[in-house]
């Protein structure tokens, strides 16, 4: 995992996030009839939010660009056209240019017609959440396939974060501030009254989070051992430990804090079932008026600012299993595979151990003679050869190929193109595996006999020794987004002499044909 890629999603995230949290506080924190206070200052925060968004969405971007690319800065204008019109990843990220656009010209429509602030700001709310949506569409709940359940409750999860950690953001950055600034206006009820709400808003964040984040935990860990045995799941219990710090805090801010706000501005204690059952355990004090109540206010802004913190660091560790390979696809790896790649680490779905596996030979041996799809063939019997050109539209060329069973074909493989390509044959199974592998380690180079990767405008070769019978494989770029994207060819292994296919180009191949599908 590149900690460049993992900074900018966690940027990424941290604006969706805090755009959220901010138009959810404008909406159901800050009192209707204090607007005035709050309204020109919050505009200008959430204009300085959606500023931010609309960065990291460029930012994300480049990310992903340099990340299926694995190629310099310089080749970006080249890579992401490409990406844009060729990859899932692209193709939804486009939705997210006239999604900011809309909310570019309601934050304006707000700024001008403020009596209609409220029913703007809760649009742009569904904006942002359609935003998310984007997120959760380019991330592992996807992998199970688009508009499916996995998706919507990590959308779900998401949304719900940036009402929980996104509102404490605007509070402890604006609300507070602008409160502590207008308490000697009068109005004393008012700190206590925002920071129920605050209370209300982040317990339904809370409890939205905690029911989706189990179901998520689970699709992607698919077994309890999982948390200890793969570096997924060690970050995810990383991750579950600083949401229960802020739990606490938040339970604290809820149980202790806010009922001694609401003494100090003169209110009763707070009606609610949790609240009477505290009450039978704490006594509180009676409510009784006192000075303006500043002082509290500031150790109320203070714990705000430590669970905001934590929250930052939730985010930062969320980002991080975005770019880890879940325990559950792990384990769909077939066993032996990958062990030319050199796996650092175990987990749920790795390869078992095995001490011949060291040496590079042994890893070869085993992985050719456990193969169902052929295995490496020598250069003195190859009977043709095909020439294979890769191309940044992710496709190859030709996209299919027939060759005779039993017979040793030479592949030459051209990348026409700016971005890094693979060329990998196998079965359904293989390439499945290999993608996998992949995903949890993208920055690894080639090292299986099956495959070989080509730099851009460059040439590699690849001798393979057929099975005897007939068979339907695949070659593919494994190459980050690029088999989602669809780069894949079909090889069919045996063709009779006499099966008549119009539009092939014919080799011959002792007494079989050798054809390919441009």
């Amino acid at each position: 995992m590149h900690p460049l890629y993992i900074a900018l999603t966690a940027t990424d995230v941290l604006a969706v996030v805090s755009a959220i949290g901010a138009w959810a506080v404008w909406i159901w924190v800050v009192p209707r009839d204090q607007d005035e206070w709050f309204q020109r200052p919050f505009w200008r925060w959430g204009g300085m939010g959606l500023l931010f968004l609309t960065l990291t969405s460029g930012l994300i971007l480049v990310s992903r660009s340099l990340e299926m690319s694995r190629g310099p800065l310089s080749g970006l204008p080249t890579v992401i056209p490409v990406v844009l019109s060729a990859t899932r990843f692209g193709q939804i990220w486009i939705a997210r240019i006239p999604i900011l656009i809309g909310l570019w010209l309601l934050w304006g429509a707000g700024w001008l017609w403020r009596k209609r602030a409220r029913l703007i700001g809760g649009i742009m709310l569904l904006g942002l959440s359609a935003i998310a949506f984007t997120r959760s569409e380019t991330g592992h709940p996807a992998d199970h396939g688009s508009f499916r359940l996995p998706v919507f409750v990590d959308w779900i999860h998401l949304v719900a974060a940036g009402l929980w950690i996104g509102s404490l953001f605007s509070i402890a950055l604006f609300v507070f501030p602008t409160l502590r600034r207008r308490l000697k206006e009068g109005n004393r009820e008012r700190p206590a009254v925002i920071f129920s709400r605050l209370s209300t808003l982040a317990g339904v964040g809370l409890g939205l989070i905690l029911v989706t984040g189990i179901y998520t935990a689970w699709q992607q860990l698919g077994s309890w051992s999982a948390f200890v045995t793969s570096t997924y799941g060690e970050v995810l219990l990383v991750k579950l430990g600083l949401v229960l710090v802020l739990i606490l805090i938040g339970a604290y801010n809820r149980y202790v804090r806010l009922p001694e706000i609401r003494r100090i501005c003169g209110l009763p204690p707070r009606p609610g079932w949790d609240h009477f059952v505290l009450a039978r355990v704490v006594r509180p004090r009676p409510a009784t008026p006192s000075a303006l109540p500043s002082r509290e206010l500031d150790r109320c802004h203070h714990s705000i600012v430590v669970e905001s913190l934590v929250g930052l660091l939730v985010l930062v560790a969320a980002s991080v299993l975005l770019h880890g390979m879940p325990p559950a696809a792990m384990a769909q790896v077939p066993a032996g595979f990958g062990l030319g790649q050199g796996s650092s680490r175990g987990g749920a779905g790795s390869p078992p151990s095995d001490p011949t596996s060291s040496h590079p030979s042994m890893r070869m041996a085993r992985q050719v003679t456990s193969s169902a799809f052929g295995s490496p063939g020598a250069a003195g019997t190859v009977t043709q050869t095909i020439h294979v050109t890769a191309l940044d539209t992710f496709r190859f060329k030709p996209s299919r190929i027939e060759v005779a069973p039993g017979a040793t074909i030479r592949f030459v493989v051209t990348n026409r193109g700016q971005l890094v390509h693979e060329f990998v044959i196998g079965n359904l199974a293989e390439q499945r595996a290999h993608e996998q592998g992949m995903e949890r380690h993208p920055d690894m180079k080639m090292q299986d006999p099956n495959g070989v990767t080509v730099e851009p405008g460059q040439t590699q070769s690849l001798v393979w020794h057929f099975p005897d019978q007939p068979m339907t494989l695949e070659y593919a770029c494994h190459e980050p987004g690029h088999f989602a994207a669809g780069m894949m060819g079909i090889i069919e292994v045996g063709l009779p002499l006499d099966s008549p296919t119009p539009g092939l180009e014919s080799l011959p191949a002792g007494g079989w044909r050798v054809r390919m599908r441009h």
